[in-house]
């Protein structure tokens, strides 16, 4: 547990100073009574590994949204009623106001239980534990628009 903190730590520190060396530093130099202020610009162009890490998983996420949610909650979320394996089944709207407010915990909670009684099927062993998180995320992000 201790190394892990200390892992986390040190990235979180590393990250720190990386973000605050992105900062435009300016000196002044004040010889001979005038002053002459050089700006001194680092590279300040935003860090694109880390939205593209986001950008992987969230393809991710759609990928398996797509293959495993999209045939009853529509690629845009907007569910309705759908056939799922001869059974017609009322997919719930993601895109409502209701769902919006559901908590990333219940959201998680029903992907890996489903809802048998109404004809969604639980992913928890079909899915890893991230990858659901991921599906929330992407639910989230691109679904949502939250």
């Amino acid at each position: 547990m201790r190394v892990l903190k200390f892992v986390f730590i040190s990235i979180f520190t590393a990250l720190f100073i990386f973000a605050c060396s992105q900062n435009e530093t300016s000196k002044t130099n004040t010889a001979n009574g005038s002053t002459n202020t050089i700006n001194n610009t680092v590279n300040t162009a935003p860090n694109t590994q880390i939205p593209s890490i986001l950008n992987n998983e969230l393809a991710a996420a759609k990928k398996i949204y797509s293959e495993k949610c999209a045939s009853c909650h529509k690629e845009n979320g907007s569910g309705g009623k759908t056939d799922f394996d001869g059974t017609i089944i009322n997919a719930e709207d993601l895109t409502t106001e209701k769902q919006k407010k559901e908590s990333d915990k219940d959201y998680i909670e029903a992907i890996e239980k489903g809802f048998p009684e109404d004809g969604m099927p639980g992913f928890k062993g079909k899915l890893t534990p991230q990858e659901i998180k991921d599906v929330v995320a992407y639910i989230r992000k691109e679904i949502q628009k939250q």
